[in-house]
């Protein structure tokens, strides 16, 4: 069986009006389609904007964002912020805090490892 493959644009496309009303309106936006689960792990494409949290959140599994369009910015529990641009990367690690702003809409690749309950 051949796998399926899969339109990123349109997914961007789809992503991107998902988040469309709350951007219009000014609130931060946080949405996602999933894309994938195996191996122990989960893949979304997202598109973010604005200030995802006031504070530094855990979270509870590492995560890969790569960026797509746009950039963001992340931020860990002492203040130190990182920059991500459309076609870099960066690994969140499980168990520690960050906070994550979008000052444009932002379209990134989500990559999750699964609880190994």
């Amino acid at each position: 069986m051949q796998p399926k493959v899969i339109d990123v644009e349109q997914l961007k496309k789809q992503v991107r009006r998902l988040a469309a009303g709350r951007v219009l309106s000014g609130d931060s936006a946080s949405v996602g389609l999933d894309l994938a689960r195996t191996d122990g792990f989960q893949a979304c494409i997202k598109a973010g904007y604005g200030e995802l949290s006031v504070a530094p959140e855990p979270i509870t599994r590492d995560r890969l964002l790569w960026v797509l369009d746009g950039y963001g910015e992340i931020y860990d529990a002492g203040g130190k912020m990182t920059t991500i641009s459309q076609g870099e990367s960066a690994v969140l690690a499980g168990g520690t805090s960050y906070r994550l702003h979008f000052p444009h809409l932002t379209l990134y690749l989500s990559v999750e490892a699964e609880n190994k309950e």
